[in-house]
């Protein structure tokens, strides 16, 4: 019975990152297709809608609003937005957090904001490894005092949370590491427990 539990329970595991993403896509096309289908059946004339053009419809405007922050007007609408939004707490906090951790993985292909690194500390005495990300070696057009020449922002992730520690060291004090973005995320993330080759 132990080994039959196990079995079910390894079987889980492979199966639930699978089934989640699978869910999570799901749940975004459905609701592109409920909010922008029920939106196209009040202006399209009866008989005219046919399903998926809502989704259809979310595509096009995705990529209409991606063309449109090329516009200045679009660009000026959205900082407006975004400094309206920084001053209502619980949006501020949101949409902040969100933002820069989509950002994170969006600009990874910059070279400087995609390095690994390992950082060593001490903790009781014994030394150990902790890995981050480069995401600042210009300090320039921030206040005086909160980075200097060769020094360096390193972002620590937390394992099993959005969350994590902004350090600023200088670049000595980090070691690069030959892996990617997406694979160190991983790993941290995870606690460790993701071997991808």
């Amino acid at each position: 019975m132990k080994r039959l539990g196990t079995i079910m329970f390894r079987g889980l595991v492979a199966m639930l990152p699978a089934l989640l993403t699978i869910y999570i896509l799901f749940w975004l096309l459905r609701s592109a297709e409920t909010l922008l289908g029920g939106l196209l059946k009040l202006l399209l004339p009866v008989g005219w809608y046919l399903p998926g053009m809502g989704l259809l419809a979310g595509l096009v405007v995705t990529f209409l609003f991606g063309l449109g922050l090329n516009a200045f007007l679009i660009r000026r609408l959205l900082d407006l937005s975004e400094r309206l939004a920084d001053h209502i707490p619980l949006v501020k906090t949101l949409y902040g957090s969100l933002k820069d951790f989509i950002g994170f993985f969006a600009n990874q292909r910059d070279s400087q904001f995609s390095q690994v690194v390992t950082m060593e500390v001490t903790f009781g005495n014994k030394p150990m490894r902790l890995i981050g990300f480069v995401t600042r070696s210009d300090f320039s057009n921030l206040p005086t005092g909160i980075g200097e020449e060769g020094e360096i922002a390193v972002y620590l992730p937390l394992s099993y949370q959005i969350g994590g520690y902004t350090v600023i060291v200088p670049r000595s004090a980090v070691t690069p590491v030959d892996m990617s973005t997406h694979r160190a995320m991983g790993f941290v993330v995870t606690g460790g427990m993701t071997a991808d080759k």
